[in-house]
């Protein structure tokens, strides 16, 4: 799926890729320093972070049908890249929906939510890390 000719999803997955890290960064800051300013800005990061990540979710799932169609063989890592994304993008979703709950209050993560997040940005690297290899190594945009 293009826009102008640019491919959509390439250009919605770098929001949620700089925006949970940061969140999980704010939150740790938060934690560490107990100020609720870095909690506020956290929980802004995370939302948006969520919504450009359904956004990057459906996109992809378009150039899905696109990569079974022309890349066949690269459909095992390109279900493997959307799968892992998608986990990771319903666990943000999760705390993202808990967070918007007690909106305008906030409450600092405990060392339980700051570890499950992490373990998520994590995977959402490695998720990350097979769609760039879609992109350089198997060359899914080009037909």
């Amino acid at each position: 799926m293009k826009f102008l000719g640019h491919p959509i999803h390439i250009i919605l997955v770098h929001f949620p890729s700089a925006l949970f890290p940061l969140s999980v960064f704010l939150s740790y800051l938060a934690r560490i320093y107990e100020i609720e300013q870095f909690t506020i800005t956290a929980v802004y990061m995370l939302i948006a972070g969520v919504v450009m990540g359904w956004l990057a979710g459906i996109t992809g799932l378009i150039d899905l049908v696109v990569v079974a169609e022309n890349k066949p063989h690269s459909l095992k890592k390109a279900l493997w890249h959307g799968g892992i994304n998608i986990v990771v993008l319903l666990i943000f979703t999760v705390f993202a929906f808990m967070h918007y709950k007690k909106l305008p209050t906030v409450e600092i993560d405990n060392n339980f939510k700051l570890i499950i997040k992490t373990i998520a940005v994590v995977t959402l690297m490695i998720g990350n890390f097979l769609g760039a290899e879609l992109i350089l190594k198997d060359k899914v945009l080009e037909k």
